[in-house]
């Protein structure tokens, strides 16, 4: 196999900026254009990479659509898409491993991981023992019903009622200590999604997106999403407190697939239209 390296988008920017001093300035997008087709590029460049070496980042693939395994066995999903860019952006190598969610930052902190890039939400509690990359995403809890249901309209429908969630993740929480659910846990959402369809609970609880495509994608599950985002929440890369290079890298290589507009490609690419009508 034909060993390549990747010329980072901050060389890139650098070197442009040393040209312009000389030659007439091009528009934003031709040198959106030209930092594009660097990074993508499958050749040989020369590379002046972010000094981290190549970094294991875990992540738990059941969770679309920001990371899951497609029918052909490969890892997909926003956040596989945006941390490819990043790393491309900012030089270094990485591979994804597939973990539980459960437990996905003791790992982290205890050095199994480099970074955990998951559709991680940013909370205190999470802090107090990992750092968190700037944000790079937005959501809230949404709620999921069966599609004939009526009884349950809001978050004060679910007293008294089974609510499933995925263990450990901040619809856990906000189940737990804002609702009078009973909260039905499992290991992945799709397990909780699964249960409501099969009837074992009442309602199911995620971040919008994913519950969004979770109802979106399986039909025949017959379920739909309730009006109402419950929580205002905002995801990060998260890293362990003594890696401050890995931080201030992701941090680096994020702001520049903002900045290019590459982002925006990601994210419409993803959430750009949405196939499923949300119930009011």
């Amino acid at each position: 196999m034909k060993a390549y390296r990747v010329l980072s988008i901050l060389s890139v920017l650098l070197v442009a900026s040393l040209i312009l001093t000389a030659c007439p300035q091009p528009t934003p997008e031709v040198i959106k254009e030209i930092v594009k087709e660097t990074v993508v590029v499958e050749k040989e460049v020369i590379a002046t990479p972010v000094p981290v070496g190549k970094l294991v980042v875990g992540y738990n693939a059941e969770y679309p659509p920001f990371e899951y395994v497609d029918e052909a066995g490969n890892s997909v999903g926003f956040d596989v898409d945006l941390f490819d860019a990043i790393a491309k952006a900012a030089g270094f190598e990485y591979e994804f491993v597939n973990t539980r969610w459960d437990g996905i930052f003791v790992a982290l902190a205890s050095g199994e991981f480099d970074a955990v890039c998951s559709a991680a939400t940013i909370t205190e509690e999470r802090a107090k023992t990992v750092d968190f990359s700037d944000p790079y995403f937005e959501a809230g809890q949404m709620i999921a019903v069966r599609a004939d249901e009526t009884e349950i309209v809001t978050a004060d429908d679910l007293a008294g009622k089974k609510a499933a969630v995925q263990l450990g993740t901040t619809g856990d929480i906000w189940l737990t200590e804002q609702t009078e659910a009973e909260v039905m846990r499992y290991d992945e959402n799709t397990l909780a999604f699964q249960a409501l369809a099969a009837g074992d609970v009442d309602a199911a609880v995620a971040d919008g997106p994913t519950a969004i495509e979770i109802v979106n994608a399986n039909p025949e599950m017959k379920l739909k999403v309730l009006d109402g985002v419950y929580t205002e929440e905002q995801y990060g890369i998260a890293v362990p407190k003594d890696r401050p290079e890995v931080l201030a890298a992701i941090n680096a290589g994020l702001a520049a697939v903002k900045a290019l507009g590459i982002y925006d490609e990601i994210y419409d690419k993803w959430f750009g239209v949405p196939e499923v009508e949300v119930a009011v």
